[in-house]
């Protein structure tokens, strides 16, 4: 096959792909240009999920005179030049591709004006080729319209997904630039609907308010701003922004937002950082809403690793990691301290951590692992073959009768032995003594005493008791004497469109009501106590079908979440009758030792346990 030259349209094409992968491509790189002429207010326009139009219109620097054409060129920039350091970069754009590549693909229509100039300038470009030219009049700034987006190009065009699908990544994207500068007022329309809108003047938690709504505003955190250096100026490595209280945990990570120098970032290594630090306050399977905003020296960020400039290289990683996990952490552990219990002797100790959430977080050393100083608690099933020699951090072979935790990716192993007793039946009878801290009830059982978190030992019952009701029959569904409406984001509304069925058949009636909002007319039976949770766990179950997996285990993480939301919470106190029916209720329970998340629901201190930590023996 003999080498040819490609042309320059079809080369501009391939280009393109790099730089321009969907709608919400576009908008990055136009919101970025926006940012980059220190716009204080961006407005964003779609129609169509983008593929019909886009339209961000600035009041920034705007392109000076005689420009304009120039921009469209490729590798044309006023960001960097010959002497530029490539590992120094202040700016989000720097690359010359951007306007070019998404010229290649649709039908542009741009102006812009500098504050100096009593006019601007326009042009209108065909797919790369300019059609027309001139002089307009328009306030100071720059306005770009993107029309016809893989027109040109059929086989790009067919994989794009839904316009709501395409909505929501592009409300996604501006929702994170939003929160990452706080100092500009962001505004989205889509088919004629606002969206989103904050105010700007940095006002973090305006902005917050504006793309997640109030509530959620008044519930996050600050991370105050760190101390400046004896001479004035601030250190070189910084941490501020927002983290939510971990009531407002989400299901997905799709709420956590990084911000490195200004520039709004998807860092595995970073996210990590801030899911380690709200260790122990939230259950498994949840997840911070956070805005993290990282200062660091711009020659310690490598921003030129891949066209798109969402992902970033650090010259000193793990110090990023321990400064974003020191930061999140200290204010977590400040506004909600973690009680511990530890009794010790020589030979025995343990800690456990109570949550913010009602939850038992257990110390990173497995119960029953070498060196844990736990003995085998009689409520876990005896562990079988090589098991019992397993060594720390080596996950030991469970017994027959371990519990398929509420995603339905564990199974039981297969066994040679006869099998042992069920959950239930390990389960002794337990006289209720009483409530400790509005969070455990103690109990006294055959062989000791018993820790029962309220909270775990609740979801597991409701969560029993739910699935054998849905199981059983059609939902049993209670009617609103007052509809609550709900707003959801472009993806929460195409999850409703697509699992309307599932979620209907767990008891929700829901129907549309205005742009962007859902009216609640009904709520399963279970939620009956807790009707002002209505909402809350509404949205719980978009973001568990959201969270992925396989659809058979769906129902089962929704069954899941309506018990969380159902149950009793950590600081709920507990009348004796009502803590010894809730007792009587775990011993029945099928699964009685955790919660469907896979929390343990009680720890019990055997009376060795207990004769050793008082040095009785």
């Amino acid at each position: 096959m003999r080498i040819r030259l490609l042309d320059e349209a079809t080369a501009a094409r391939i280009a393109a792909g790099e730089v321009i992968e969907r709608p919400a491509s576009v908008v990055k790189e136009l919101v970025e240009n926006a940012l980059d002429a220190d716009a204080t207010r961006i407005d964003i326009e779609v129609d169509g999920g983008g593929s019909e139009l886009i339209r961000v219109v600035d009041d920034g620097a705007g392109i000076p005179a005689g420009e304009l054409d120039l921009a469209f060129q490729r590798f044309a920039t006023s960001k960097v030049d010959a002497t530029s350091d490539l590992l120094g970069i202040a700016t989000l754009g720097f690359r010359g591709e951007a306007l070019p590549s998404i010229a290649s693909v649709s039908r542009v229509e741009a102006s812009s004006r500098t504050p100096d100039r009593e006019s601007g300038e326009r042009i209108v470009l065909e797919f790369g080729e300019r059609a027309e030219s001139g002089e307009t009049g328009m306030p100071a700034g720059t306005a770009v319209a993107v029309r016809g987006l893989f027109s040109n190009v059929p086989a790009r065009r067919k994989f794009l997904r839904s316009p709501g699908a395409e909505l929501g990544r592009i409300q996604g994207l501006v929702t994170s630039y939003a929160l990452v500068h706080a100092d500009v007022a962001f505004r989205l329309t889509a088919d004629g609907r606002q969206r989103m809108s904050t105010p700007g003047g940095n006002d973090l938690r305006g902005a917050v308010a504006g793309t997640y709504g109030a509530r959620v505003a008044e519930a996050m955190l600050e991370i105050p701003d760190a101390t400046p250096l004896p001479d004035g100026a601030p250190p070189a490595f910084a941490v501020s922004g927002l983290i939510g209280a971990p009531s407002v945990s989400r299901g997905n990570r799709g709420y956590m937002t990084l911000g490195i120098n200004g520039r709004w970032v998807q860092s595995r290594r970073i996210s990590y950082a801030v899911e380690q630090a709200y260790h122990g306050f939230l259950g498994e399977r949840r997840f911070p809403v956070a805005v993290v905003l990282v200062r660091a020296p711009l020659n310690d960020v490598d921003v030129n690793v891949h066209p798109a400039k969402t992902e970033v290289r650090f010259l000193r990683e793990d110090l990023v990691f321990s400064e974003v996990q020191r930061a999140v952490r200290s204010v977590l552990v400040a506004a909600a301290p973690v009680r511990s219990f530890r009794p010790t002797s020589s030979s025995h100790s343990f800690a456990i951590g109570s949550g913010p959430s009602g939850g038992v977080a257990p110390t990173n050393v497995p119960a029953n692992a070498p060196g844990s100083g736990l003995s085998q608690n009689p409520l876990w099933p005896s562990p079988s073959g090589d098991a019992a020699t397993a060594t720390a951090g080596t996950p030991a072979k469970p017994g027959p009768g371990t519990a398929v935790n509420a995603a339905g990716d564990a199974e039981a192993p297969e066994t040679l032995e006869p099998p042992g007793p069920t959950q239930r039946e390990t389960l002794p009878v337990l006289r209720l003594i009483g409530q400790a801290q509005e969070m455990y009830l103690i109990a006294e059982g055959p062989d000791g005493v018993y820790l029962i978190d309220q909270h775990a030992a609740h979801e597991r019952v409701r969560y029993e008791e739910i699935k054998k009701a849905l199981d059983s029959g059609t939902p049993d569904a209670q009617q609103l004497l007052e509809p609550e409406p709900v707003s959801l984001d472009p993806r929460q509304e195409e999850l409703l469109s697509d699992q309307g069925e599932l979620i209907a058949g767990l008891g929700f009636v829901v129907e549309p009501f205005g742009p962007g909002t859902v009216l609640i007319r009904a709520i399963p039976r279970m939620l009956a106590d807790h009707t002002s949770a209505a909402g809350d766990a509404f949205r719980g179950l978009l973001d568990e079908v959201a969270s992925g997996g396989r659809p058979d285990a769906w129902r089962e993480r929704m069954i899941a979440t309506l018990a969380c939301h159902s149950s009793v919470r950590a600081g709920m106190r507990l009348s004796d009758e009502e803590g010894r029916a809730l007792v009587r209720r775990l011993e029945l329970a099928e699964q009685p030792h955790t919660c469907p998340h896979g929390r343990p629901t009680m720890i019990h201190m055997s009376q060795p346990d207990l004769e050793r930590g008082f040095a009785r023996r």
